[in-house]
């Protein structure tokens, strides 16, 4: 009976991983899509290098499992945990190629795009830059970027650009 349940439980949590990733990277070729279709103004550099560690450890996790696949002969509970983690490395990859920049059209952040419209305001310390928005402007009235960094030669440029559309004036 506990076998039944694990396996069950196993199944869903795969597929619930499964469907998450699809979702997030459906969203990430559209942040794509968009970011092609419009001019670059100022490129801009995601800081964090966590999505190397996580995919070179999921790498290894994938060796264990089927490793563990080929000893424990659990197939089924081992497959499950590999569409996991396949899931996963696929989702990390695509987060990794998603390139940010300040665009004609709006703002590419990770995971999220900033249209003119509702662009509230920015803080820029030294070559870091980091989005900031309210209510009017992001999701929830604390909503901030991750840090950004940009060509200190384009410091200028990107200030007025960004002055320009800003709704905090």
């Amino acid at each position: 009976m506990l076998d039944i349940i694990i396996m069950s439980l196993a199944i869903v949590i795969a597929v619930i991983t499964a469907v998450w990733s699809s979702l997030i990277i459906v969203k990430i070729l559209r942040l794509k899509k968009q970011f092609n279709k419009a001019i670059v103004l100022v490129p801009l550099y995601k800081r964090s290098k966590w999505t190397y560690f996580s995919v070179s450890l999921l790498g290894l996790c994938l060796i264990a499992d089927i490793v563990f696949m080929a000893v424990l002969k659990a197939y089924l509970l081992c497959a499950c945990i590999l569409v996991i983690i396949v899931a996963l490395i696929t989702l990390i990859i695509f987060m990794m190629t998603l390139k940010c920049a300040v665009l004609d059209s709006g703002i590419v952040i990770p995971y999220k795009f900033i249209d003119w419209s509702v662009f509230y305001d920015y803080q820029i310390v030294e070559d870091t830059i980091f989005f900031c928005g309210d209510k009017k402007g992001f999701d929830t009235m604390t909503a901030a970027s991750t840090r950004l960094t940009f060509d200190e030669n384009n410091k200028e440029k990107l200030i007025q650009i960004l002055d320009q559309y800003k709704l905090n004036k």
